[in-house]
């Protein structure tokens, strides 16, 4: 049982909170019994650690339990997860241009997962995927999904190769439900405050958008989630 706070096992599990530190240790901490088990179940989970003895995991103090948590209210077990492995890219791609909000993010890769678009680009400027807010509002799903990092024209150039790529703007796209939409489809959402760069909207792509009454724009997550849905729904 770990008791002590200054264990350097625990030391090693709190600088998992830095980009530095899961870099450093190649790992990541979910918080939970429900993401360990997801982890677990998905091949991820290194280790766990519990305040409960009835769950799997090394049992520690609650004090410890309290230091390495970044939650206000302390679970009773966390895991530490290997790095997510890159799969092959799917039929369905999201690209995300620089989503901040952890809770967006969360719900965008929850609703990709649910309507099979199951590869997200992830262009320089979005929140980290392992950041714990962003980690516990997937609900597992980061677990079941390929990410890709790098450069974000060269790489809606290359996958424009074998997938239609779709950027989305309100003034001047079409109507999703008025486009024809092919199998191998890509959908760009864009920053929550700024919307999709410059530099992608200098690129010569067809454009998409959601036909609304009394609003101009959504969430990027509630609007993201709608287009999945629209794509999915035409299969």
């Amino acid at each position: 049982m770990i008791t002590s706070v200054n264990n350097q096992t625990v030391k090693d599990i709190v600088s998992l909170r830095t980009a530095k530190g899961r870099k450093k240790l190649n790992m990541f901490i979910v918080e939970g019994s429900h993401l360990v088990k997801e982890a677990k179940d998905n091949g991820y989970l290194i280790k766990s650690y519990t305040t409960d003895e009835t769950l799997e995991g090394e049992v520690v103090s609650k004090e410890v339990m309290k230091k390495i948590c970044e939650t206000n209210t302390p679970v009773t077990q966390i895991g530490l997860c290997k790095m997510l492995d890159k799969k092959e890219i799917s039929k369905r791609v999201l690209i995300l241009d620089q989503i901040q909000d952890p809770g967006n993010l969360g719900t965008i890769m929850r609703s990709a997962k649910a309507f099979d678009f199951n590869t997200i680009f992830l262009a320089q400027g979005t929140c980290d995927i392992y950041n714990d807010k962003v980690i516990r509002s997937s609900q597992g799903s980061i677990f079941k999904l390929n990410f890709i990092q790098g450069d974000k024209i060269e790489f809606i150039n290359s996958l424009s190769k074998t997938h239609k790529v779709f950027n989305t703007n309100v003034r001047n796209g079409k109507d999703i439900k008025g486009v024809e939409l092919p199998e191998n489809i890509a959908i760009i959402l864009g920053n929550e405050g700024n919307g999709v760069s410059d530099e992608i909207n200098n690129l010569p792509l067809d454009s998409l958008f959601i036909n609304m009454s009394n609003m101009e724009s959504l969430n990027v997550g509630v609007a993201g989630s709608i287009l999945m849905y629209e794509i999915a729904s035409r299969k």
